[in-house]
Order: C-alpha cells, then sequence, then structure tokens
C-alpha cells in the first residue's frame, strides 16, 4: 500500500518534495560534517537526492556482490549499470563500507524506534551489522512513518530519519 502511494505521486511532486529534502539535508549537522555521504541511487519514486552528487562531499552508492552490498566511491566519470533489481549501480570503484560518515537509506516505512522495511532482502541490514556508519538516516515521505511494525533480531534501527 505504501509503495503505490509512493507511486502515485506525480513527477513534479517527487521533484518537489525532494529539493526541499534536500536543502534540509545540507543544514544537517551529520551532512555537514561528513566528508564521505552514501545514498542511493531512487527507484520507483522515491526521495532523488541525485543533486547531492555534485556538491563537494565525496559520495558513494550501493552495489551488490552476491548476497552482500557494498559502497562504492564514484565521481563524475564513474559509469552505472542497472542491477538485477532494477537499480543503478557503479560498474566499478573502490570500496569504502568503513569510511561512510552519513549513510542515507531508502525506505519502504519507518517507526518511530527508526527501524525500517525495505524491499525484503536484508542488505542494508546486513550492511549495518557489519559496517557502522558515523550516521545512518532513513529518507521517506511524510506518508510512510508508522507508528510500529514487528521486526526480527537482524533488523538494526537507523539514526533517526528524514522526512519529505
Amino acid at each position: 500500500m505504501l509503495i503505490q502511494k509512493r507511486l502515485a505521486l506525480s513527477m513534479a511532486e517527487v521533484h518537489r518534495r525532494s529539493a526541499q529534502l534536500v536543502k534540509t539535508i545540507l543544514e544537517h549537522p551529520s551532512y555537514r560534517h561528513a566528508e564521505l555521504v552514501a545514498l542511493y541511487y531512487p527507484i520507483s519514486h522515491e526521495v532523488d537526492l541525485r543533486s547531492l552528487f555534485s556538491l563537494g562531499k565525496r559520495i558513494a552508492l550501493p552495489k551488490i556482490y552476491g548476497g552482500e552490498m557494498h559502497f562504492l566511491e564514484i565521481g563524475p566519470a564513474t559509469l552505472l549499470e542497472t542491477s538485477r533489481f532494477g537499480i543503478k549501480e557503479p560498474i566499478n570503484g573502490q570500496v569504502v563500507d568503513d569510511q561512510i560518515d552519513l549513510l542515507l537509506v531508502p525506505s519502504i516505512a519507518i517507526d518511530a524506534k527508526f527501524y525500517r522495511i525495505g524491499y525484503g532482502k536484508g542488505y542494508f541490514d546486513r550492511f549495518l551489522a557489519l559496517h557502522h556508519p558515523k550516521t545512518s538516516l532513513g529518507v521517506v515521505y511524510d506518508f510512510q512513518l508508522v507508528k510500529h511494525f514487528d521486526h526480527s533480531d537482524t533488523d538494526i534501527p537507523l539514526d533517526g530519519v528524514l522526512i519529505a
């Protein structure tokens, strides 16, 4: 239901909300103090943070290797390919998993304790269990905030949430 609601947003609304959230991120202390920001390439009307790519911070995007997710630093010349999940990811680059200052995480829903529902593969939870970014923040639209949902022992809460 939340995915359908997100898909129902017009592209103009996605762009408007995304631009407003980018302004909020630029003012956030975790962003201001970060050297390396890891984020995602948006799909299915997710909040679009791609404008952060060109604002002077080191940027990393996720790439799936087998059953594990790693973050690769990207630059202006980095080539992206579409993964088997339909997500653009870097073809190659330096793995920077343990250098991340700020991790911005896409989510289908986030609850009051900052647990998230993703797409069900557990990539972000496994990543957070092994690597420890200084700050991890979920990125959602206001309608993706929920009071509570059941989570398992393998679910890792984020440090907070940013709302578009």
